[in-house]
C-alpha cells in the first residue's frame, strides 16, 4: 500500500470533513446549497483514485522528504481535479483545497515547533530553518532537506534570509500549468506558518510563478 495513502488518507479526510462541509457549492450560485459530507466523501474517493492512477508516473526524487511532498503536490492536484470534474469554479476549488490545506499544514506545524522549542539554543524561521546566528548558515529540516530542496544563504539586514532554488513542488504544478493552486494551496501557507512563530515573512519570488527562486525574508521576534 502506498505510505501516503496508508498515512495521510485519514488525516486529509477528517480534515475535508471539518472544512467543506457546509460550505457553499458555489461562491456564484447560492440557490445550488451546501456540501454534504456524503458528497465531500465522494469527491475524496475521487481524487484518491486519480491518485493512484497518477503516483507511478511522478518524477523519482532524491530525498524522503522530497518524494513525500511530491506525493502530497500530485494529491492537491488530484483533489482539484475531482472537484473540477464537479462543476466546481477553479478559483472556488482553489479556496477550498487552500483552506483544507492549511488545517493539514498546521497540524504538523505544531509538532514540528514543539519539537523545536526542545533546543532553546536555536532560533527558527518558517518552522523549518535552523539559523546558527543572525544572517549565518541556514538548514532546511525534512521534507525540505536538500538534495531535495535547493538553498543559498543570502546576507541581508532580515534576521533569516535565504533564496530556494530547487522546489520539486514548484516543478510538479508547473510542468501542469496549475501555478495558481500551488501558490494558493502551498506557496501562500508560508505566510501563516511564519506567523505561527511570531515572524513576519516577505517573498517577491517565487519558482512557479516563472522566477529563478523563491526568496525568502524573515523578520524574527521570537527565540527558542
Amino acid at each position: 500500500m502506498d505510505w501516503i495513502n496508508l498515512v495521510y488518507r485519514p488525516l486529509v479526510t477528517r480534515v475535508a470533513r471539518r472544512v467543506l462541509v457546509g460550505r457553499a457549492r458555489s461562491r456564484q450560485a447560492p440557490e445550488r446549497g451546501r456540501f454534504t459530507r456524503a458528497e465531500i466523501d465522494e469527491y475524496l474517493r475521487t481524487a484518491w483514485n486519480y491518485y493512484r492512477e497518477r503516483v507511478g508516473d511522478l518524477t523519482p526524487q532524491p530525498t524522503i522528504g522530497s518524494t513525500m511532498n511530491v506525493r502530497l503536490a500530485c494529491f492537491t492536484m488530484s483533489f482539484f481535479d475531482a472537484l473540477q470534474a464537479k462543476g466546481i469554479e477553479r478559483a472556488y476549488a482553489i479556496e477550498l483545497i487552500a483552506d483544507a490545506a492549511w488545517q493539514v499544514y498546521r497540524q504538523w506545524a505544531r509538532i514540528a515547533l514543539a519539537i523545536t522549542r526542545l533546543t532553546p539554543r536555536s532560533r527558527r524561521a518558517l518552522g523549518f530553518a535552523k539559523i546558527n546566528g543572525r544572517a549565518g548558515s541556514i538548514s532546511l529540516r525534512f521534507p525540505f532537506n536538500a538534495p531535495g530542496y535547493l538553498i543559498e544563504t543570502v546576507h541581508t539586514d532580515a534576521d533569516v534570509a535565504f533564496d530556494v532554488v530547487r522546489c520539486p513542488i514548484a516543478d510538479y504544478f508547473r510542468e501542469r500549468r496549475a501555478a495558481d493552486l500551488c501558490i494558493a494551496s502551498w506557496c501562500n501557507l508560508d505566510y501563516a506558518l511564519a506567523e505561527l512563530t511570531g515572524d513576519k515573512l516577505v517573498r517577491t519570488k517565487t519558482i512557479v510563478g516563472g522566477d529563478d527562486r523563491c526568496d525568502f525574508r524573515c523578520t524574527t521576534s521570537t527565540k527558542v
